[in-house]
């Protein structure tokens, strides 16, 4: 309400003061019923802190249980993969001062002794025991130190005991460009 609005219906200005007096009463009065707003605003702005603070508290606690879990997945398959080294270093230690025809039956036989190893049926049993098991019967697994070696031919050499080369392919090539085309 103005002044003005009160000036125009024709109140004096006593009267006028007296309606302005009264209406500020009014709005002091219901003002005072209002008075801790902003205290009560700051208490909401706290408390809606405080649980989105708590909100984040679950995060980091589901966080907390997803790392420590998987820190757990990492110490048994770290401990797993230092059992499964420790083996394949048992097993190449004991075939190592075995004499096998290659590199490559040797790494297969490495594999199989590992691979019977982890087998519960095999509990107890000695590499001696398994990898008897698994050669048993077979034959070119082992070198034979007894076998006769083939003779090794570095050079040809004639009957008047001088050295010849071998015969080219070249006389081939050309007998057979005859019946090409």
């Amino acid at each position: 309400m103005k002044r003005e609005e009160l000036q125009t219906l024709g109140l004096t200005d006593e009267q006028i003061n007296a309606v302005m007096k009264l209406n500020g009463d009014d709005i002091n009065k219901e003002k005072a019923k209002y008075a801790d707003y902003s205290a009560i605003k700051q208490q909401l702005d706290k408390a809606n802190e405080t649980i989105n603070g708590m909100a984040d508290y679950e995060e980091v606690k589901a966080n907390v249980a997803k790392y420590q879990k998987e820190a757990e997945t990492a110490k048994s398959e770290a401990a797993a993969q230092l059992k499964r080294l420790e083996l394949q270093n048992k097993i190449k230690e004991f075939t190592g001062g075995k004499k096998f025809v290659n590199d490559l039956t040797r790494d297969a036989i490495n594999a199989q002794l590992e691979s019977a190893l982890n087998d519960d049926a095999n509990k107890g049993k000695s590499l001696d025991d398994l990898l008897k098991a698994l050669t048993d019967g077979k034959t070119d697994i082992f070198k034979d130190e007894n076998a006769p070696t083939p003779p090794v031919v570095t050079s040809m050499a004639s009957s008047a005991g001088q050295q010849t080369t071998p015969p080219t392919a070249a006389p081939l090539k050309a007998s057979w460009n005859r019946f090409k085309g």
